[in-house]
């Protein structure tokens, strides 16, 4: 699994394919090592995509995109749908 830079949808896939597949990895202490290994790990740019606490005139809006935010939603609706 890659894309072009491999921080953005690489990162999502594999880590939901992780939380499906390893039961650890849907604990307290394994959610975080799985966000740690393959978002921080691989260099996700979390500033860059969110923009968070930048003004408009200091932003580029063109590498503004939610991926945590996607992964974060996918986990809440996998957990939903099958609650362990």
């Amino acid at each position: 699994v890659h894309c072009s830079h491999g921080w953005d949808r690489t990162s999502q896939v594999a880590a939901i394919a992780q939380l499906m597949l390893d039961p650890f990895f849907r604990t307290l202490e394994g959610f975080p090592i799985l966000v740690e290994k393959d978002f921080a790990s691989f260099g996700h740019p979390f500033q860059l995509r969110h923009a968070h606490g930048e003004s408009r005139a200091d932003r580029t809006d063109d590498q503004i995109s939610p991926i945590f935010i996607q992964f974060l939603d996918a986990v809440w609706q996998l957990v939903n749908l099958f609650p362990a």
